[in-house]
């Protein structure tokens, strides 16, 4: 017979078990020392949101109540080495099991990157179609609109820019598909194509016959967004409407207008991912030759979080324009600002009658994006 079997009680000797202990006391206090001496090396990343303050101690019972769940907000924006463990938590999540490290952003095919919020995906999956009366109410609210404009002698246009999606499905995650139901954008152009006459645009065909021309991409690969190539489809699918509606606007000839390749950081998506080096690519850059548009001032003060740019161009015609706009104007603007004399641009700002009476434009133009006919769920 044999004795008992002896096994050790550990397999590592002494010095590689005193290392041990130094390397996990040392991990433990890396993040203290992080958040009293700001060791990290790793830059923060670009949240798009400002952090939560600083708390304060409680001087009443009231603040006392609050202090627990504000503490805690500021904790988790400012723990020790939160940087280095984001950028971590990140890589891992993508490379090692392939999925997106934020639950906002879809990871697509061939370094594509969608937005994956709700909102977004339930405009590209054609969730919750208008209903009879939400489309009337739409009507009613457009009609009104066009005609207290008209009222004022001033021209309307609403336009719609769609999702990146629906221009670019090919480059989507697989499975993500589409609802047998018709989807809110293409139910609110027929329904407003049967039932009135304003002047209204969808981009979506205009978008994807200027992609079926030509191989250079109309939306950022890492952004949200149109780029500025895509912003010139727009401009072009809008000619032949400001010609009718604003005659004495100086439409911009197509030579004038040239697009360059530049290096550029990952977008708004790219953010998200805190990933803008390793999302980095070529991006179009666009001029305009003879530009003279000119910012000038404007006395007009708008709420936190609305955006107004007011630009002046000589020689641009005669007409007056009044946008207003979600973050899709913004490339557009710089075309649009090269055909009129003077150019309000509100972006984030509801329609806003006092400010209609204060410019009188020859023209109001409202553009959005697709996702914003989508409710929040």
């Amino acid at each position: 017979m044999t004795g008992p079997i002896v096994r050790p009680q550990t397999l590592l000797q002494a010095p590689a078990q005193w290392a041990l202990l130094v390397g996990f006391a040392t991990l433990l206090a890396l993040p203290s020392l992080d958040w009293a001496q700001g060791i990290d090396p790793t830059p923060p990343p670009e949240e798009n949101r400002t952090p939560a303050p600083q708390v304060q101690v409680p001087k009443t019972l009231l603040a006392m109540a609050a202090w627990p769940a504000a503490y805690e907000a500021w904790f988790k924006d400012h723990f020790g080495l939160r940087n280095t463990l984001i950028a971590w938590h990140s890589t891992l999540m993508l490379d090692w099991f392939g999925v997106s490290p934020s639950k906002d952003v879809l990871i697509g095919k061939d370094g594509w990157l969608f937005l994956g919020a709700t909102k977004n995906v339930d405009a590209y999956r054609c969730v919750a179609p208008y209903t009879p009366k939400e489309l009337e109410d739409q009507r009613k609210q457009l009609v009104a609109t066009r005609d207290w404009l008209r009222d004022r002698g001033i021209a309307y246009l609403k336009v719609w820019v769609p999702i990146k999606a629906n221009i670019y499905p090919e480059f989507l995650p697989n499975g993500l598909t589409k609802l047998a139901q018709p989807c809110r954008m293409a139910q609110w152009f027929a329904h407003m194509a049967q039932h009135t006459d304003v002047a209204v645009l969808d981009l979506t065909g205009p978008l994807l016959a200027e992609k079926a021309r030509n191989p250079e991409r109309l939306y950022f690969k890492t952004d949200t967004h149109w780029n500025p190539r895509g912003a010139w489809a727009g401009y072009q699918a809008l000619v032949p409407l400001l010609r009718k509606l604003a005659p004495k606007a100086d439409i911009i000839i197509a030579q004038r207008v040239s697009f360059h390749m530049r290096s550029e950081t990952g977008g708004d998506l790219a953010k998200l991912l805190d990933m803008t080096e390793r999302y980095r690519g070529s991006e179009p850059i666009q001029a305009v030759a003879n530009s003279r548009i000119q910012t000038v001032d404007n006395p007009v003060q708008r709420p936190k979080g609305i955006h107004l740019w007011t630009l002046a161009c000589q020689g641009c015609g005669k007409a007056k324009l009044l946008m207003f706009h979600d973050s899709f104007g913004n490339h557009l603007r710089t075309f649009l600002a090269e055909s009129f004399a003077r150019t309000v641009s509100v972006e984030f700002g509801p329609f806003d009658k006092e400010l209609v009476q204060l410019e009188k434009p020859d023209i109001v133009i409202e553009v959005h994006l697709e996702r914003q006919m989508t409710p929040e769920r």
